[in-house]
């Protein structure tokens, strides 16, 4: 097993590792100041922390709690919550059936091996293809995270895609759009480093309740900003052209308004 991930008497523990390029913690504090602004104050921040728990009860409820196979509509429940995966994995999981996916999503969570063996082993069990193939990284980045949010870093593409160099990350980076090298990779323990050194910002603010939900919250509104800067660029088609960042950040994080009517906003066609 690796050094940096390793097992205590209270479970697996993700050591966060050194950040190769220094982030700056006031871009940091500016975007904390302006997310309690945009949601009117501490409450509205209470209020997306609690749909975020809300999330996580029903993770935890549907995977580790309730050992029964999963049904068709716990599985739509689940990647509903998963903002990129949703669009893309319908076809694969219906190929695979839901049952076995659903024993694969638990197996990420607890079975045998180390964190980076159970996702290797998570990504492989999946024979997708193309855009697929690219959000089942997102899928199992979401179970781990929101199962335990704790002990699991958000590890989404939009919190750091390495091979395109893109997500949350670089707007920590002053004068980041001049760099032309992001060796940060896509280590459990790199993202670890990156909750570790926002946790440490958050602590200076003053910020000592539900941090792990905060860190996904400015890394949201982060990448919101990324999204608004590439406005013109494909990147706009994710959000359908909206402009409210705050309704951005609930997309991104699985929790916005339900649709009117019941409507699902999983794509279940085939993706080529």
């Amino acid at each position: 097993m690796p050094a940096d991930i390793y097992h205590s008497g209270n479970g697996e523990h993700i050591v966060p590792a050194a950040l190769p390029i220094d982030l700056d913690k006031a871009l940091l504090n500016r975007s904390f100041y302006e997310l309690e602004e945009a949601f009117e104050g501490q409450q509205g921040l209470a209020n997306l922390v609690g749909s975020l728990t809300e999330k996580t009860a029903s993770f935890r409820r549907l995977l580790l709690e309730d050992k029964r196979p999963l049904t068709e509509a716990q599985m739509a429940h689940l990647v509903e919550q998963m903002f990129t995966a949703r669009r893309k994995i319908w076809p694969v999981i219906e190929e695979q059936g839901v049952a076995r996916v659903g024993e694969m999503m638990r197996d990420l969570l607890e079975g045998h091996g180390d964190l980076t063996q159970r996702m290797t082993r998570f990504e492989e069990a999946l024979p997708a293809t193309g855009k697929a193939k690219r959000v089942i990284r997102d899928m199992g980045a979401e179970v781990l995270h929101f199962s335990d949010p704790e002990r699991y870093p958000l590890m989404t593409r939009w919190v750091w895609d390495q091979g395109t160099t893109s997500g949350a990350v670089r707007e920590f980076i002053r004068g980041g759009d001049y760099l032309t090298a992001f060796p940060f990779g896509e280590s459990p323990e790199m993202f670890e480093g990156l909750r570790q050194w926002m946790r440490e910002a958050l602590l200076e603010l003053g910020v000592y309740r539900d941090v792990p939900y905060m860190v996904d919250i400015i890394l949201a509104y982060q990448y919101s900003q990324y999204v608004r800067a590439m406005a013109e660029g494909f990147l706009r088609s994710d959000f359908g052209g909206q402009t409210d960042f705050t309704e951005q950040i609930r997309k991104l994080l699985g929790v916005e308004v339900h649709r009117r009517m019941g409507g699902s906003r999983i794509k279940r066609d085939a993706i080529h």
